[in-house]
C-alpha cells in the first residue's frame, strides 16, 4: 500500500527510488553514492544515474569529499526539500482521504494496530 501511495503522489517523472533517495538524504544528511546504493539495494551505477538526474533537476548537490578525492558526497538542496515536502503533503492527503472512507470500526482497528506497526518499523 505504501508503494501505491508513493506512486500516486509522485510528481510526474519522479520515480519512487528518487523520492526514497531524497528522503534518505533529508533524514541522514550528505552521503556517498556507494552508501546510497547499498541502502536502496541498487547497483552503484544505477544510483549514479539517479543522483545525476536529481542533480540536473537541482534537487541534490554533489561535492567532493574533504579528505578523499575519489569520493563524491550527495546532499539534498532546498529545492529537493521543498519537493519532498510537497510529495509528503500529497501523500498525506491521499492517505487521509482513504482513511476517511473507512467505517468507524475499521478506523478503530487501524488506530489499535498503530502501536504494533510503530514497533515493527522502529
Amino acid at each position: 500500500m505504501l508503494s501505491q501511495l508513493l506512486r500516486a503522489s509522485a510528481p510526474r517523472g519522479r520515480s519512487v527510488g528518487a523520492l526514497l533517495t531524497l528522503r534518505r538524504l533529508a533524514d541522514g544528511g550528505p552521503q556517498r553514492v556507494s552508501d546510497l546504493a547499498a541502502a536502496e539495494l541498487v547497483a552503484q551505477p544505477t544510483m549514479t544515474v539517479l543522483v545525476n538526474r536529481l542533480a540536473e533537476d537541482g534537487l541534490v548537490r554533489k561535492s567532493p569529499h574533504a579528505t578523499d578525492a575519489r569520493v563524491v558526497l550527495v546532499e539534498i538542496t532546498d529545492i529537493g526539500r521543498e519537493e519532498l515536502a510537497r510529495v509528503r503533503a500529497a501523500r498525506a492527503e491521499v492517505l487521509a482521504a482513504r482513511i476517511a472512507g473507512l467505517s468507524d470500526a475499521d478506523r478503530a482497528a487501524l488506530a489499535a494496530a498503530l502501536p504494533a506497526l510503530d514497533h515493527l518499523i522502529a
